[in-house]
Protein backbone atom coordinates (compact mmCIF):
# COMPACT_ATOMS: atom_id res chain seq x y z
CA UNK A 1 0.00 0.00 0.00
CA UNK A 2 1.34 3.47 -0.48
CA UNK A 3 0.27 6.88 0.13
CA UNK A 4 -1.80 9.17 -3.09
CA UNK A 5 -1.66 12.82 -2.56
CA UNK A 6 -2.89 15.86 -4.20
CA UNK A 7 0.52 17.97 -6.49
CA UNK A 8 -0.11 20.53 -3.84
CA UNK A 9 0.20 18.75 -1.13
CA UNK A 10 3.27 16.53 -2.17
CA UNK A 11 4.72 20.33 -2.95
CA UNK A 12 4.13 21.78 0.61
CA UNK A 13 5.98 18.15 2.13
CA UNK A 14 8.87 19.01 -0.17
CA UNK A 15 8.43 22.65 0.75
CA UNK A 16 9.44 21.57 4.74
CA UNK A 17 11.82 19.25 3.63
CA UNK A 18 13.61 22.27 1.76
CA UNK A 19 13.18 24.07 4.74
CA UNK A 20 14.86 21.51 6.83
CA UNK A 21 17.62 21.18 4.09
CA UNK A 22 18.10 24.81 4.02
CA UNK A 23 18.88 25.44 7.81
CA UNK A 24 20.97 22.31 8.25
CA UNK A 25 23.21 24.04 5.32
CA UNK A 26 22.82 27.37 6.97
CA UNK A 27 24.07 26.09 10.47
CA UNK A 28 26.52 24.06 9.07
CA UNK A 29 28.14 27.60 6.96
CA UNK A 30 27.88 29.37 10.21
CA UNK A 31 29.82 26.49 12.46
CA UNK A 32 32.49 25.34 9.98
CA UNK A 33 34.51 29.15 9.99
CA UNK A 34 37.70 30.13 11.46
CA UNK A 35 36.03 33.29 12.64
CA UNK A 36 33.25 31.48 14.29
CA UNK A 37 32.77 32.82 18.06
CA UNK A 38 33.10 30.08 20.49
CA UNK A 39 31.82 29.67 23.85
CA UNK A 40 28.64 31.80 24.74
CA UNK A 41 26.79 33.09 21.79
CA UNK A 42 25.85 36.37 22.18
CA UNK A 43 24.79 38.24 18.99
CA UNK A 44 21.53 37.35 17.86
CA UNK A 45 22.26 36.17 14.91
CA UNK A 46 24.73 33.39 16.42
CA UNK A 47 21.76 31.98 18.22
CA UNK A 48 19.23 32.06 15.08
CA UNK A 49 22.25 30.10 12.90
CA UNK A 50 23.07 27.62 15.54
CA UNK A 51 19.22 26.94 16.10
CA UNK A 52 19.66 26.07 12.61
CA UNK A 53 20.52 22.85 13.04
CA UNK A 54 17.16 21.92 14.63
CA UNK A 55 16.52 20.81 10.52
CA UNK A 56 17.77 17.60 11.25
CA UNK A 57 14.53 17.11 14.00
CA UNK A 58 12.48 17.94 10.87
CA UNK A 59 14.04 15.38 8.74
CA UNK A 60 13.47 12.91 11.18
CA UNK A 61 9.85 13.91 11.84
CA UNK A 62 8.83 13.77 7.96
CA UNK A 63 10.69 10.02 7.94
CA UNK A 64 8.20 9.07 10.63
CA UNK A 65 4.98 10.57 9.41
CA UNK A 66 5.44 9.45 5.89
CA UNK A 67 6.96 5.95 6.33
CA UNK A 68 4.05 4.93 8.62
CA UNK A 69 1.29 6.46 7.45
CA UNK A 70 0.62 3.54 4.86
CA UNK A 71 1.08 1.10 7.96
CA UNK A 72 -1.06 3.19 9.99
CA UNK A 73 -3.85 3.16 7.60
CA UNK A 74 -3.97 -0.61 7.03
CA UNK A 75 -3.93 -0.87 10.81
CA UNK A 76 -6.90 1.25 11.23
CA UNK A 77 -8.51 -0.58 8.20
CA UNK A 78 -7.76 -3.97 8.67
CA UNK A 79 -5.87 -3.87 5.26
CA UNK A 80 -2.83 -5.52 3.77
CA UNK A 81 0.17 -3.40 5.06
CA UNK A 82 2.91 -2.84 2.43
CA UNK A 83 5.02 -5.44 1.47
CA UNK A 84 8.27 -6.46 3.35
CA UNK A 85 10.10 -6.89 -0.20
CA UNK A 86 8.70 -4.02 -1.72
CA UNK A 87 9.25 -1.54 1.30
CA UNK A 88 12.82 -2.87 1.75
CA UNK A 89 13.51 -1.66 -2.03
CA UNK A 90 11.91 1.43 -2.27
CA UNK A 91 14.23 1.89 1.16
CA UNK A 92 17.51 1.12 -0.79
CA UNK A 93 17.16 3.16 -3.74
CA UNK A 94 15.58 5.73 -1.89
CA UNK A 95 18.57 6.65 0.07
CA UNK A 96 21.73 3.89 -0.60
CA UNK A 97 22.93 4.93 -4.22
CA UNK A 98 23.05 8.38 -3.55
CA UNK A 99 24.95 8.09 -0.28
CA UNK A 100 27.52 5.62 -1.75
CA UNK A 101 28.12 8.08 -5.10
CA UNK A 102 29.03 11.08 -2.47
CA UNK A 103 30.88 8.47 -0.34
CA UNK A 104 33.39 7.46 -3.26
CA UNK A 105 32.94 11.14 -3.80
CA UNK A 106 34.40 12.46 -0.98
CA UNK A 107 37.31 10.07 -1.07
CA UNK A 108 38.25 11.12 -4.69
CA UNK A 109 38.15 14.78 -3.40
CA UNK A 110 39.39 14.98 -0.15
CA UNK A 111 42.62 12.99 -1.94
CA UNK A 112 42.87 15.20 -4.66
CA UNK A 113 42.21 18.43 -3.62
CA UNK A 114 41.77 18.05 0.01
CA UNK A 115 41.41 18.25 2.84
CA UNK A 116 42.75 14.55 3.62
CA UNK A 117 42.28 15.03 7.78
CA UNK A 118 38.68 14.21 7.55
CA UNK A 119 39.39 10.67 5.43
CA UNK A 120 39.06 7.45 7.33
CA UNK A 121 41.53 4.63 6.90
CA UNK A 122 40.91 2.31 4.30
CA UNK A 123 40.44 -0.55 6.60
CA UNK A 124 37.26 1.42 8.14
CA UNK A 125 35.53 2.07 4.96
CA UNK A 126 33.41 -0.50 4.73
CA UNK A 127 31.42 0.63 7.79
CA UNK A 128 30.33 3.26 6.06
CA UNK A 129 29.20 0.65 3.07
CA UNK A 130 26.63 -0.84 6.05
CA UNK A 131 25.67 1.99 7.53
CA UNK A 132 27.60 1.55 10.41
CA UNK A 133 29.99 4.78 10.89
CA UNK A 134 28.65 5.46 14.43
CA UNK A 135 29.34 2.84 16.59
CA UNK A 136 33.20 3.42 16.43
CA UNK A 137 35.01 6.60 16.98
CA UNK A 138 37.46 5.57 14.63
CA UNK A 139 34.61 6.09 11.73
CA UNK A 140 32.23 8.65 13.44
CA UNK A 141 32.37 11.93 12.41
CA UNK A 142 34.38 11.09 9.28
CA UNK A 143 34.75 11.68 5.64
CA UNK A 144 31.39 13.12 5.54
CA UNK A 145 30.13 14.41 9.34
CA UNK A 146 26.54 14.24 8.29
CA UNK A 147 26.44 10.78 7.92
CA UNK A 148 25.75 10.05 10.94
CA UNK A 149 22.62 10.66 10.41
CA UNK A 150 22.19 8.38 7.66
CA UNK A 151 22.86 5.85 10.40
CA UNK A 152 20.44 6.68 12.69
CA UNK A 153 17.89 6.86 9.35
CA UNK A 154 18.83 3.60 8.06
CA UNK A 155 18.48 1.85 11.57
CA UNK A 156 14.97 3.59 11.48
CA UNK A 157 13.95 2.00 8.33
CA UNK A 158 15.64 -1.56 9.32
CA UNK A 159 12.98 -1.39 12.41
CA UNK A 160 9.77 0.49 11.34
CA UNK A 161 8.12 -2.88 9.77
CA UNK A 162 8.85 -4.42 13.09
CA UNK A 163 6.92 -1.71 14.91
CA UNK A 164 3.89 -1.96 12.52
CA UNK A 165 3.92 -5.35 13.01
CA UNK A 166 3.74 -5.04 16.53
CA UNK A 167 0.80 -2.39 16.27
CA UNK A 168 -0.98 -4.26 13.35
CA UNK A 169 -3.99 -5.82 15.52
CA UNK A 170 -3.98 -3.15 18.48
CA UNK A 171 -7.01 -1.03 18.68
CA UNK A 172 -6.55 2.40 18.18
CA UNK A 173 -5.77 3.51 22.08
CA UNK A 174 -3.49 0.51 22.22
CA UNK A 175 -1.96 1.55 18.95
CA UNK A 176 -1.55 5.33 19.63
CA UNK A 177 -0.22 4.08 23.53
CA UNK A 178 2.26 2.08 21.62
CA UNK A 179 3.87 5.15 20.21
CA UNK A 180 3.68 7.44 23.05
CA UNK A 181 5.76 4.65 24.83
CA UNK A 182 8.44 4.79 22.21
CA UNK A 183 8.28 8.58 22.61
CA UNK A 184 8.68 8.03 26.44
CA UNK A 185 11.40 5.24 25.83
CA UNK A 186 13.50 8.06 23.81
CA UNK A 187 13.34 10.34 26.42
CA UNK A 188 14.11 8.15 29.14
CA UNK A 189 17.55 7.03 27.07
CA UNK A 190 18.44 10.46 26.77
CA UNK A 191 18.38 10.74 30.39
CA UNK A 192 20.25 7.71 30.53
CA UNK A 193 23.25 8.99 28.09
CA UNK A 194 23.16 12.58 29.84
CA UNK A 195 23.21 10.68 33.66
CA UNK A 196 25.40 7.26 33.09
CA UNK A 197 26.28 6.77 29.35
CA UNK A 198 30.44 8.11 28.18
CA UNK A 199 31.40 9.26 24.96
CA UNK A 200 29.62 10.17 21.60
CA UNK A 201 28.30 7.02 20.84
CA UNK A 202 25.55 5.68 22.38
CA UNK A 203 23.65 10.11 21.20
CA UNK A 204 24.50 9.13 17.60
CA UNK A 205 22.01 6.08 17.91
CA UNK A 206 19.08 5.25 17.02
CA UNK A 207 17.49 4.61 20.75
CA UNK A 208 17.91 8.38 21.03
CA UNK A 209 15.87 9.46 18.35
CA UNK A 210 13.33 7.11 18.50
CA UNK A 211 10.78 9.14 20.34
CA UNK A 212 11.60 12.10 17.42
CA UNK A 213 10.27 9.59 14.62
CA UNK A 214 7.74 8.03 16.68
CA UNK A 215 6.45 11.84 17.17
CA UNK A 216 6.23 11.44 13.63
CA UNK A 217 4.65 7.97 13.67
CA UNK A 218 2.40 8.92 15.93
CA UNK A 219 0.63 12.39 13.53
CA UNK A 220 0.29 9.97 10.91
CA UNK A 221 -1.59 7.51 12.85
CA UNK A 222 -3.91 10.81 14.03
CA UNK A 223 -4.10 11.89 10.93
CA UNK A 224 -5.23 8.46 9.22
CA UNK A 225 -7.70 8.65 12.08
CA UNK A 226 -9.25 11.59 11.26
CA UNK A 227 -9.25 10.64 7.42
CA UNK A 228 -10.16 13.95 6.35
CA UNK A 229 -8.28 17.33 5.16
CA UNK A 230 -7.72 19.91 7.27
CA UNK A 231 -10.17 23.01 7.16
CA UNK A 232 -8.10 26.45 6.42
CA UNK A 233 -8.38 27.81 9.67
CA UNK A 234 -7.27 24.63 11.64
CA UNK A 235 -4.86 24.41 9.26
CA UNK A 236 -3.30 27.77 10.14
CA UNK A 237 -3.36 27.11 13.80
CA UNK A 238 -1.21 23.85 13.63
CA UNK A 239 1.13 25.87 11.61
CA UNK A 240 1.39 28.82 13.99
CA UNK A 241 1.37 26.70 16.71
CA UNK A 242 4.01 23.95 15.37
CA UNK A 243 6.38 27.24 14.34
CA UNK A 244 6.17 28.50 17.84
CA UNK A 245 7.04 24.98 19.17
CA UNK A 246 10.22 24.90 17.18
CA UNK A 247 10.82 28.61 18.20
CA UNK A 248 10.19 27.94 22.00
CA UNK A 249 12.66 25.17 21.95
CA UNK A 250 15.53 27.37 20.22
CA UNK A 251 14.92 29.89 22.89
CA UNK A 252 15.02 27.84 25.65
CA UNK A 253 17.90 25.80 24.26
CA UNK A 254 19.74 29.28 23.97
CA UNK A 255 18.90 30.36 27.45
CA UNK A 256 20.30 29.01 30.74
CA UNK A 257 16.75 28.39 32.59
CA UNK A 258 15.66 24.80 33.32
CA UNK A 259 18.02 22.01 34.34
CA UNK A 260 20.21 20.67 32.01
CA UNK A 261 18.80 17.15 32.62
CA UNK A 262 15.31 18.35 31.38
CA UNK A 263 16.57 20.38 28.36
CA UNK A 264 18.63 17.10 27.27
CA UNK A 265 15.55 15.06 27.30
CA UNK A 266 13.19 17.23 26.08
CA UNK A 267 14.16 19.46 23.44
CA UNK A 268 14.10 16.87 20.77
CA UNK A 269 10.80 15.76 21.63
CA UNK A 270 9.54 19.17 22.05
CA UNK A 271 10.74 20.40 18.22
CA UNK A 272 9.54 16.99 17.12
CA UNK A 273 5.73 17.89 17.96
CA UNK A 274 6.10 21.41 16.50
CA UNK A 275 7.61 19.95 13.58
CA UNK A 276 5.05 17.19 13.13
CA UNK A 277 2.09 19.37 13.75
CA UNK A 278 4.13 20.85 10.85
CA UNK A 279 4.11 18.21 8.56
CA UNK A 280 0.43 17.17 8.93
CA UNK A 281 -0.59 20.66 7.85
CA UNK A 282 1.25 20.24 5.09
CA UNK A 283 0.11 16.76 4.36
CA UNK A 284 -3.58 17.25 4.65
CA UNK A 285 -3.90 21.33 5.23
CA UNK A 286 -5.27 23.80 2.66
CA UNK A 287 -5.40 28.14 2.39
CA UNK A 288 -2.84 30.60 2.48
CA UNK A 289 -0.96 29.11 6.09
CA UNK A 290 0.90 26.39 3.47
CA UNK A 291 0.56 28.13 0.61
CA UNK A 292 4.25 29.92 0.75
CA UNK A 293 5.62 25.98 1.06
CA UNK A 294 4.33 25.70 -2.05
CA UNK A 295 6.41 27.92 -3.55
CA UNK A 296 8.96 26.74 -6.66
CA UNK A 297 12.50 27.61 -5.01
CA UNK A 298 11.74 25.96 -1.68
CA UNK A 299 9.65 22.83 -3.13
CA UNK A 300 12.32 22.30 -5.68
CA UNK A 301 15.08 22.75 -2.87
CA UNK A 302 13.12 19.83 -0.97
CA UNK A 303 13.20 17.44 -4.36
CA UNK A 304 16.52 17.90 -4.14
CA UNK A 305 17.12 17.87 -0.20
CA UNK A 306 18.90 14.81 -0.15
CA UNK A 307 21.23 15.56 -2.65
CA UNK A 308 21.70 19.11 -0.66
CA UNK A 309 21.64 16.92 2.34
CA UNK A 310 24.65 14.64 1.55
CA UNK A 311 26.51 17.23 -0.56
CA UNK A 312 26.89 20.85 1.88
CA UNK A 313 29.44 19.61 4.08
CA UNK A 314 31.78 18.42 1.95
CA UNK A 315 30.91 21.74 -0.54
CA UNK A 316 32.30 23.71 2.75
CA UNK A 317 35.24 21.63 3.08
CA UNK A 318 36.68 21.45 -0.15
CA UNK A 319 35.67 24.99 -1.24
CA UNK A 320 37.29 26.61 2.13
CA UNK A 321 40.32 24.10 2.40
CA UNK A 322 41.08 25.80 -1.54
CA UNK A 323 40.58 29.43 -0.31
CA UNK A 324 37.49 29.36 -2.37
CA UNK A 325 34.92 30.91 -0.18
CA UNK A 326 34.48 34.22 1.20
CA UNK A 327 35.51 35.43 4.46
CA UNK A 328 31.68 37.21 5.20
CA UNK A 329 28.93 35.21 6.64
CA UNK A 330 26.29 36.11 4.25
CA UNK A 331 28.04 35.85 0.45
CA UNK A 332 29.55 32.16 2.24
CA UNK A 333 26.30 31.24 2.52
CA UNK A 334 24.98 32.37 -0.96
CA UNK A 335 28.69 30.75 -2.19
CA UNK A 336 27.24 27.34 -0.65
CA UNK A 337 23.90 27.38 -1.53
CA UNK A 338 24.60 27.47 -4.76
CA UNK A 339 27.47 25.13 -5.36
CA UNK A 340 25.57 22.66 -3.45
CA UNK A 341 21.98 23.11 -5.16
CA UNK A 342 23.90 23.04 -8.36
CA UNK A 343 26.00 19.19 -7.43
CA UNK A 344 22.04 18.52 -5.53
CA UNK A 345 20.65 18.81 -9.26
CA UNK A 346 22.95 16.72 -10.65
CA UNK A 347 22.63 13.68 -7.83
CA UNK A 348 18.73 14.29 -8.21
CA UNK A 349 19.09 14.02 -12.31
CA UNK A 350 21.47 11.27 -12.57
CA UNK A 351 21.44 8.98 -9.37
CA UNK A 352 17.99 9.31 -7.50
CA UNK A 353 15.36 9.95 -9.97
CA UNK A 354 16.71 6.82 -12.62
CA UNK A 355 16.55 4.45 -9.73
CA UNK A 356 13.76 5.44 -8.06
CA UNK A 357 11.68 5.50 -11.62
CA UNK A 358 13.24 2.11 -12.00
CA UNK A 359 12.13 0.67 -8.67
CA UNK A 360 8.28 2.86 -9.62
CA UNK A 361 7.83 0.85 -12.71
CA UNK A 362 9.00 -2.33 -11.69
CA UNK A 363 5.67 -2.30 -8.99
CA UNK A 364 4.00 -1.06 -11.89
CA UNK A 365 4.63 -4.20 -13.64
CA UNK A 366 4.42 -6.64 -11.13
CA UNK A 367 1.44 -4.88 -11.06
CA UNK A 368 -0.39 -5.59 -14.62
CA UNK A 369 1.23 -2.30 -15.88
CA UNK A 370 -1.38 -0.54 -13.35
CA UNK A 371 -0.50 3.30 -12.96
CA UNK A 372 1.95 3.28 -9.83
CA UNK A 373 0.07 5.21 -7.24
CA UNK A 374 2.61 8.75 -5.74
CA UNK A 375 4.22 7.49 -2.67
CA UNK A 376 4.87 10.60 -0.67
CA UNK A 377 7.91 8.78 1.17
Amino acid sequence: MVSVQPPQHRDAIDGVRGLAALSVLAFHVWLYRTDRPHGRRSALIDHVLFSANIGLIAFFVLSGFLLYRAYARAALSGAAPPGAVGYARRRIARIVPAYYVCGIGCVILYVTVGPDTILPSPASLPAFALFAQNYSLNTLMQLNPVLWTLSIEAAFYAVLPLIALAAAHLEFKAHALLLVGLIGGGVGFNVLDHQLLAGEIPGKTLPAYIGVFAVGMLAALLVERRNKSLTAGFTAICMLLGFAMVILRAVWNESPIGDPLARAALLAPLSAVGFALVVAAAAEGRGPAIAWLRGRPLAYAGLVSYGVYLWHVPVILVLDHNGALPASLAPRMLVVAAVTLAVATVSWRVVEQPVIARVRDRRGRARGWAKPAVEVA
